[in-house]
């Protein structure tokens, strides 16, 4: 039962500190779902004889204006993974659906599946600069935290590799990018200026997808 619901951090009973050992789930970061399709990053920590969910708790009671004296259910689902039912006190399970959020660049939410997407314009800076930038909150929702490789498919499934690089020169935000192999995956897919492109991360694979292309419209007239 939720009895503090400013608290940044939420004790964990016993019962189930010795699931999440005997599963052998990890007490660094962790995804926390819920059915409607909401996730966020969060850590397990011992504090003194108790364990807590601590690090983003807060902004799940905020995502999910829980409120004092509901009821949370909590169930893993890998090591890594733990899905949550609220109940409210007269039973009734409830959840929200997940938020949608625009930036200047297209809008970036989850799917009904729970996978992280976002939308966004091939322009002319895409072409030039032969990188594709992710969004911040996109970013943060796939759980995106280090440079490296991502692999990236298209329409058809064919999968690629491209470089993940980590872009800081934006107002002092951390920005991920897509580098390496992302010119030829414009002209392998035949995307240019004006295609309105939806990317989605695949929690269950680990991978980005090109989900859908509206191709730009083209005006015909006579003179």
């Amino acid at each position: 039962m939720l009895l503090a619901q400013s608290s940044p951090r939420l004790p964990l009973s016993p019962d189930f500190v010795n699931k999440l050992l005997e599963d052998k789930i990890q007490q660094g970061p962790i995804m926390l779902t819920t059915k409607g399709g909401q996730s966020w990053r969060l850590e397990i920590k011992q504090i003194d004889d108790t364990y807590y969910f601590t690090n983003g708790w807060n902004n799940v009671v905020e995502d999910m204006q829980l409120r004092f004296g509901d009821f949370l259910s909590f169930r893993p689902l890998d090591q890594s993974t733990i899905k949550m039912s609220i109940f409210s006190p007269k039973d009734c399970d409830r959840f929200l659906a997940p938020k949608v959020i625009t930036h200047d660049h297209g809008g970036n939410g989850k799917n009904e599946d729970g996978d992280p997407f976002f939308t966004s314009k091939i322009n002319k800076n895409h072409i030039r600069s032969r990188v594709l930038r992710l969004p911040i909150e996109f970013a943060r929702l796939a759980g995106i935290d280090g440079e490296g490789s991502m692999r990236v498919k298209n329409l058809d499934g064919k999968e690629c590799v491209m470089g993940l690089k980590l872009d800081k020169s934006f107002r002092g935000k951390e920005r991920y990018m897509l580098t390496s192999g992302w010119p030829q995956f414009l002209q392998e897919n035949e995307l240019s200026e004006g295609d309105e492109c939806v990317f989605k991360f695949i929690r269950s694979e680990g991978k980005l997808q090109l989900a859908k292309v509206t191709k730009k419209q083209l005006k015909y007239g006579f003179s």
